[in-house]
């Protein structure tokens, strides 16, 4: 077993958040240090499969405060561009077998409720690493402020821009999606919601999803309708640019506080070559930025602090552990990657003929095929 006893974590997102509850739960000292004040004000959520919440169970994450966070979704529903019904997935049945519930979840809360666990003064907020050094026995990560903190290992959960990552790899060949991502969380209820089933509708080169979040809230996303070279456009134009969908999408839109909607642009690449330098190792977004179209992103920044903090904690030595994590994950989330790359191409086709023989396989899907996708779903697999 590597003999850690203090570990800096760099980014307080949902990987840094993730590693530090695991190394804690291990018994390992741990700071997080994340650049920005606060959360960052505007609230976006994400669904966390099944085998992603029974790895924050196992780090103790306790199920009370599931709730907190989000909700169950039972069932998730596919709707055409003309809101007739496609698929059903019993993402509940297949969560079962995993022993865990799958969710939409609440970003922002998910966040705070492990900066809770956490303890006073492991969350550093207001605290930007701007350099990082490994020596032979530790490394040491350098603030803005001038000040330095050193730890047996620092944990690079930067994100998508890490500076970490790009000081010992070439920066990653980002895929650029044709158009931007709308988010948003908002005070809404629909029938299509109802008793825990999270609503998606596949249009032509569009596509939304709308889950239940908790206290009347749901977390939606859209695609298609802004190009990622256009300049902003307000709500009035996003409900524009959605006629024709089923009204719940235009709905939604109409719901949220326009100053609280976010537009992402969607950059995503293959897993980096080398995932550590020395005792600076890589973890989530900093390491593999993946599609959204694989709908993986932060559970398998949660799988990566569940599986970095096991190897850590197993016999043998710092190089061993290091070396088996990256192994196994970067060969998982290349895979993960490929797979949103074909699922971009079926969920986003605006060709009508494409999109008509798609649309006819959903409805026509058997239903070994429909529990299958569900439990590829819950379990990650």
């Amino acid at each position: 077993m590597a003999e850690l006893e203090r570990v800096v974590v760099v980014g307080g997102g949902v990987g840094g958040c993730a590693v530090a509850l695991a190394l804690r739960h291990a018994g390992i000292a741990v700071e997080v240090h994340e650049k920005y004040g606060d959360f960052q004000g505007r609230a976006t959520g994400f669904s966390v499969w099944a085998y992603a919440i029974k790895r924050l169970l196992e780090l103790g994450f306790e199920r009370e405060r599931l709730d907190r966070i989000g909700r169950e979704m039972v069932q998730q529903d596919i709707y055409s561009q003309s809101g007739e019904p496609m698929m059903s997935l019993p993402i509940a049945d297949a969560s079962a077998t995993v022993g865990a519930p799958s969710m939409d979840v609440d970003r922002r809360r998910l966040q705070e409720e492990i900066v809770e666990l956490l303890g006073e003064g492991v969350y550093q907020f207001d605290s930007e690493v701007v350099a990082v050094e490994s020596n032979t026995d530790s490394a040491t990560a350098r603030l803005a402020d001038g000040s330095e903190v050193t730890g047996d290992l620092v944990i690079a959960a930067d994100g998508i821009r890490s500076i970490i990552r790009d000081s010992f790899n070439q920066e990653p060949d980002f895929r650029i999606s044709p158009s931007d991502v709308l988010e948003g969380i908002a005070d809404f209820d629909h029938p299509w919601l109802h008793d825990g089933h999270h609503a998606q509708v596949w249009a032509r080169g569009r596509r939304a999803g709308i889950g239940n979040v908790g206290d009347g809230r749901v977390r939606w996303f859209l695609g298609g309708i802004v190009k990622s070279d256009e300049g902003d456009i307000d709500t009035d134009e996003m409900v524009r640019r959605v006629d024709g969908m089923p009204e719940i999408v235009g709905g939604v839109i109409a719901a949220t506080d326009p100053k609280q909607i976010v537009r992402a642009r969607i950059a995503h690449a293959y897993p980096v070559e080398r995932w550590h330098d020395g005792r600076v190792v890589l973890l989530g977004d900093a390491a593999h930025t993946l599609s959204p179209f694989a709908g993986m992103g932060a559970c398998s920044a949660i799988e990566d602090a569940a599986q970095l903090v096991e190897q850590l904690t197993s016999p043998g030595s710092l190089d061993d552990a290091i070396g088996a994590y990256v192994e196994r994950r970067r060969a998982k989330t290349f895979e993960i990657e490929k797979r949103g790359r074909r699922n971009e191409w079926m969920l986003m086709t605006a060709n009508p003929i494409v999109g008509r023989v798609r649309d006819w396989m959903l409805e026509h899907a058997p239903d070994e095929k429909r529990r299958e996708i569900a439990t590829e779903m819950a379990t990650g697999e």
